[in-house]
């Protein structure tokens, strides 16, 4: 008995944290993108640094899927980008409910981008009047974000014919003549576009960031693909937007705080993972409050070592 209390008393106070969760599960996204080989990438490094605990990457439909799997308790972290966890927390469609999740970090700096073939003439938004467009999984963030372009250029949903495939199930389709376009949003460069480029000359579609902003109750900004990156005749249009980790709120503050530490210990692993991965990054107390997210205790402790908070 003296031994076990001793054994007890010895142990780290992360050590006791994951004994409260001996399994956390995190909720990615399709293989083709950036969330999931990066949530892999997260699993390992905790895996080999936290003990108690055993991390495990789950496929999802994406952002709008793992803020509804968060509130169900299936997992107790999840990427999202941050206008779907916007939505998530303040109750608007798709939801319908407020859900309460907590912030982490900054995982990558996503964008939104339409892909075509070159071959098919299509240079904007509006030209895929009457078009088939694919807008990723059922669930994945792209669907959202998607829809809210199309309509901002004038495209309601009986305009055009949506699809709703993974990014590489989309990539897959293009190529084959099965879809006309593509919206996949995820860390640039991304995985399913440069399958695509193997096969055949690809086109991004041009984006009007004034008449997005005005559709939108998200403050979207609109950045630039380089040509290089896809081999395109010049530089494409994409929609910015952060991907950020969410935790469920009752994990323990210590194991959160060994979970972000650890995370940003190993930053040349998650690039190993993604291009995308040295793009993490702490959210500072006005970034939180300018998209109303509370962050987790955990991660404000970090965040606090190391001069962000």
């Amino acid at each position: 008995m003296l031994a076990a209390i001793l054994a007890f008393a010895a142990a780290t106070p992360q050590a006791l944290a994951a004994s409260e969760y001996p399994f956390v599960t995190i909720g990615t996204a399709s293989p083709a993108g950036a969330y999931y080989p990066i949530g892999v990438a997260m699993a390992d490094i905790w895996n080999r640094s936290i003990p108690g605990t055993r991390f495990s990457a789950r496929e999802t439909g994406g952002g709008v899927a793992n803020m509804n799997l968060l509130a169900s308790g299936q997992i107790e972290v999840g990427i999202a980008n941050e206008n779907i966890a916007y939505d998530a927390i303040m109750g608007n469609d798709p939801f319908g409910r407020k859900i309460n999740v907590t912030g982490g970090w900054v995982m990558n700096q996503s964008m939104g981008v339409f892909v075509a073939l070159r071959n098919r003439g299509l240079k904007s938004v509006e030209d895929l009047r009457g078009k088939r467009v694919s807008l990723g999984s059922p669930g994945s963030s792209a669907n959202v974000i998607g829809e809210l372009v199309l309509r901002a250029h004038g495209l309601e949903g009986g305009d055009y014919s949506p699809a709703y495939l993974g990014w590489q199930e989309s990539a897959d389709a293009l190529s084959d003549g099965l879809i006309d376009a593509a919206f996949m949003v995820g860390g640039q460069p991304f995985p399913a576009i440069e399958s695509l480029t193997v096969r055949e000359d690809v086109t991004l579609l041009s984006i009007d960031g004034a008449k997005l902003r005005a559709a939108a109750s998200y403050p979207y900004a609109t950045g630039k693909i380089p040509a290089d990156m896809y081999d395109l005749e010049e530089d494409g249009d994409g929609v910015l937007v952060r991907s950020i980790i969410y935790l469920q709120p009752d994990l323990p503050e210590d194991l959160v705080y060994e979970m972000v530490k650890q995370v940003f210990a190993n930053v040349p692993a998650l690039k190993a993972a993604h291009p995308s991965g040295d793009q993490a990054a702490l959210l500072s107390p006005e970034a939180a409050e300018e998209i109303s997210l509370l962050i987790h205790p955990g991660v404000i402790r970090y965040a606090s070592e190391v001069g962000v908070w």
